[in-house]
């Protein structure tokens, strides 16, 4: 007589449980919790485009900055420059800025565009018409190029006479 095959209930009555050490439950736990804290971090929005304001003065202009000082590539980021030089503008502003910091940038353009624009190996000149009262308000409409890995950091002055007169410095990091 043959002795009969056992026919299993289920197809996963053979399939073995495998043995869970405590150090493997402590790091499965420890995974977890961080996942969730970086899941509720961008939840609360955390994780987005993080914009502060800088102020500077000198040569009787004041200058304020929003510019984004942590970001993600692929995100649209504020850079809004105010000049404010009370009595108002008689000439034209030269606005100068270092040329590597917006590498990070995919462009839109400059509001207002500039009735003039030069450069050197370093650093871009743009000539702004004066505006009528003592604001101007330059805005650049860009996000952050999703090749861009690290940040960099810049500056942005008022130049007369080929003399910055007032300068902000300033550095954004990007995250992933």
């Amino acid at each position: 007589m043959r002795p009969t095959a056992h026919v299993p209930d289920s197809v996963l009555d053979d399939v073995r449980e495998r043995a869970r050490t405590p150090a493997v439950a402590r790091l499965r736990r420890g995974a977890v919790a961080l996942l969730t804290v970086i899941v509720a971090l961008g939840a609360v929005g955390l994780l987005g485009v993080r914009s502060v304001t800088t102020h500077a003065a000198g040569g009787g202009h004041e200058l304020s900055l929003t510019y984004p000082r942590v970001a993600r590539a692929g995100l649209d980021v504020p850079w809004d420059l105010t000049i404010r030089k009370p009595g108002g503008f008689s000439e034209p502003v030269v606005i100068v800025v270092e040329s590597d910091y917006f590498d990070l940038f995919e462009t839109q353009g400059w509001t207002p565009e500039p009735s003039a624009e030069t450069s050197d190996a370093s650093r871009t000149y743009m000539t702004i018409d004066p505006p009528p009262g003592d604001t101007l308000t330059l805005g650049f409409d860009a996000y952050i190029q999703p090749s861009s890995q690290l940040g960099h950091s810049g500056s942005v002055s008022v130049s007369e006479k080929g003399v910055d007169v007032a300068t902000l410095e300033f550095t954004t990091w990007l995250v992933p």
